[in-house]
């Protein structure tokens, strides 16, 4: 506040006395002008005619009016005797000593009621021509001004420090208050928000920061989610990896069962592994920081499938499943390759752990009524209407189920494609197979918008 003040009387005060000035000129300039036009005229007249004539001009300038009242006009000699004058020169203005330098000059002179302006002109060869007016209007006006003028900029800068101090004191003051509510807000109470302010600086500083705490909020919850998912699953692969540990060091005796207790513990480790894969990338994905960060990528669904394909055509073969696969080419979305790749590679995983190795599995790609569609199609046993609405929550396996898997891989799916702005049907008739629809939109927004 300090420091606007004092820019603020620098440029009131600045900005006065230009004013000041100006006014000053306006009123100065045309008098002496008229003035020393008058001085000039008798200057002539006395180095190129007669005394008489002299005088005879001296008396009829003094008789005009212009340019103001009480006119007073003296021309001197070299040697400083009256040559001729009209009206009598008062003590003030008659005692007073021509200038040394031969030029024009100007003065103001008496004060109270019977102030006058002067002119010297220097008359060629010597002597002066001097012409003095009375100018109480003038100097009633420019003293009126200057009251004017020092009064309303007093009044200004008064005005613009009271206001510095009322929006800074405002200002301050709201601030403060945001900052005691900010105290108050910890890790357990993130849902609480920061009410509008009348400032609008401050305002917006409080939206700013309730949007934050939205975010604060949402990051704090997909922690918590994340921290309980973690610790719920990851619970039973560990118990059940110790304790078949336990079992195999303290009870096995042959090879052939320290063997199948090392194959058990091999195949809780790996269910392990993809729980603890399934469950960072689910978060990851979530929070906005899996795959590609701009998720720019045009990904050619052709090639996606292709890829997918070829590298799950070993297992199915090792299992002796019918696998194929088809994809029309030029179908391309925006998004993230390793991201939607993880999505189909799920899809069919999903398909090959869920069904009996001689139930048909394929993948197709394509477009349908404006949208890129991928379907994953298995001839297995199907899922009841009952558990159709429950395969994308966290950690929900189909009935029957006895494949060591997350529970994640529907989740992680549907993530995904909310993410591209898609979304994922399942169509199954129980005895006859399941359809997964997984739709996009074509080159529409990009991945995270």
């Amino acid at each position: 506040m300090l420091v606007f003040t004092g820019i603020a009387a620098v440029v009131v005060v600045a900005a006065a006395v230009g004013m000041l000035i100006l006014i000053e000129q306006a009123v100065w300039g045309p008098l002496d002008a008229a003035i020393e036009e008058e001085a000039e005229t008798l200057a002539r007249i006395r180095n190129i005619a007669p005394v008489e004539d002299l005088q005879r001009a001296v008396a009829n300038v003094g008789s005009e009016a212009a340019p103001g009242p009480g006119k007073l006009i003296r021309v001197t000699a070299a040697g400083g005797e009256t040559l001729a004058e009209a009206g009598r020169m008062p003590p003030e203005i008659a005692g007073l000593v021509p200038p040394l330098e031969a030029t024009t000059h100007y003065a103001t002179v008496g004060g109270g009621r019977d102030p006058y302006r002067v002119v010297w002109y220097a008359v060629e060869g010597g002597g002066w021509s001097e012409v003095a007016v009375r100018i109480g209007a003038q100097v009633g006006l420019l003293r009126r001004a200057r009251f004017a003028i020092i009064g309303g900029a007093t009044g200004l800068l008064a005005t613009l420090a009271m206001l510095a101090w009322a929006m800074t004191s405002r200002a301050t003051s709201e601030l403060a208050r945001v900052a005691a509510e900010l105290e108050t807000i910890e890790a357990g109470s993130l849902d609480r928000r920061l009410v509008p302010r009348r400032t609008t600086e401050v305002d917006r500083l409080a939206t700013v920061l309730n949007r934050l705490l939205g975010r604060l909020e949402a990051a704090m919850g997909h922690l918590r989610r994340f921290t309980a998912d973690a610790a719920h699953e990851l619970r039973t692969p560990v118990t059940a990896l110790r304790a078949r540990l336990e079992v195999t060091i303290g009870r096995a005796h042959s090879p052939e069962a320290y063997r199948e207790g090392l194959l058990d513990a091999l195949e809780q480790t790996e269910r392990l592994g993809r729980l603890t894969e399934d469950l960072l990338t689910l978060s990851a994905v979530e929070a906005g920081t899996a795959g590609v960060p701009s998720g720019d990528e045009t990904v050619q669904l052709d090639d996606l499938v292709r890829e997918v394909a070829e590298s799950l055509e070993p297992v199915a073969q090792e299992q002796g499943r019918p696998f194929t696969w088809n994809a029309s080419t030029g179908v391309g979305v925006r998004g993230s390759s390793s991201l939607l790749k993880r999505l189909v590679l799920n899809l069919v995983d999903n398909a090959f752990r869920h069904t009996p190795p001689t139930a048909e599995v394929s993948v197709t790609a394509g477009t349908r009524d404006g949208s890129a569609t991928v379907e994953v199609t298995d001839r297995g046993p199907g899922i009841v209407a009952a558990d159709r609405t429950l395969v994308f929550e966290r950690f929900r396996r189909g009935r029957g189920v006895t494949t060591a898997g997350s529970g994640l891989g529907l989740a992680l799916c549907q993530e995904i494609a909310a993410r591209h702005g898609g979304q994922i049907a399942l169509d199954s008739v129980p005895g006859r197979g399941t359809t997964v629809t997984v739709i996009l939109p074509i080159m529409g927004p990009g991945f995270g918008a």
